[in-house]
């Protein structure tokens, strides 16, 4: 009998990341989980119905969008399928 759990898909890792309360950037999400086509992600994600906030950051000189997920927004929006 096998009882492992399938394997998420990096659409579904980078959604469980962010409903966690925590925000992520394309370079976080390469470095914690290899993702290469985070924006990609981030767009299909958004496709769905999920409400993903952004915000342009500038850290020692470099700028980069950092992403999270309102709660309460998307606790406002319909049931979404991954």
């Amino acid at each position: 009998m096998n009882t492992t759990q399938p394997k998420q898909n990096y659409k579904q890792i980078i959604h469980n990341h962010m409903l966690g309360g925590k925000t992520i950037s394309t370079m976080e999400a390469f470095t914690q989980y290899g993702i290469t086509c985070f924006l990609q992600r981030i767009s299909e994600l958004r496709a769905t119905g999920v409400i993903i906030q952004d915000e342009t950051v500038k850290q020692n000189g470099k700028r980069f969008k950092r992403y999270w997920i309102d709660k309460q927004a998307n606790d406002l929006s319909d049931e979404v399928t991954l």
